[in-house]
């Protein structure tokens, strides 16, 4: 039997404030461009949907996407969701925002719950979602919160 995987941890340093990041991070006009979601709303309890396939995002299809369901908004510190495609276990991804010294912001994402998870069979989708938060959605966070 192979070692449980641990929690996906990145973190991202943001040269804006705590509370500039955490408007970015939580807006309705601007989470689906960073998060690259559908259908957000800023509401404890809301779905939202990661569709990705692009041919069917682009139409609104939500079929075969990851459900997303808001679980913490902790103004100015913590964005918490629900991660889980129908009939599968949920994991939980969470965004803490803390300011630097600098007067910027450092978000990490930790993403958590593989380990409820036979190893063998989810690390090459744990490993591809490790690989989308680190080379696209903190990347796009980072670009849209400072432009």
């Amino acid at each position: 039997m192979s070692e449980k995987l641990g929690p996906i941890v990145a973190e991202v340093e943001i040269a804006r404030s705590a509370e500039h990041v955490w408007r970015i991070m939580t807006s309705d006009a601007t989470a689906p461009n960073w998060l690259g979601c559908m259908e957000y709303e800023k509401r404890i309890g809301a779905v939202f949907y990661m569709q990705q396939d692009r041919e069917k995002a682009q139409r609104g299809d939500i079929s075969g996407a990851t459900h997303c369901e808001i679980l913490a908004l902790e103004e100015p510190a913590l964005f918490k969701f629900s991660w889980f495609v129908p009939g599968f276990p949920s994991t939980i991804v969470s965004f803490a925002i803390e300011a630097t010294a600098s007067g910027g912001s450092r978000v990490t994402l930790r993403h958590d719950g593989w380990d409820q998870f036979e190893p063998d069979q989810i690390r090459a989708i744990r490993d591809m979602l490790d690989g989308g938060w680190r080379s696209f959605v903190l990347p796009n966070l980072k670009r849209v919160a400072e432009t």
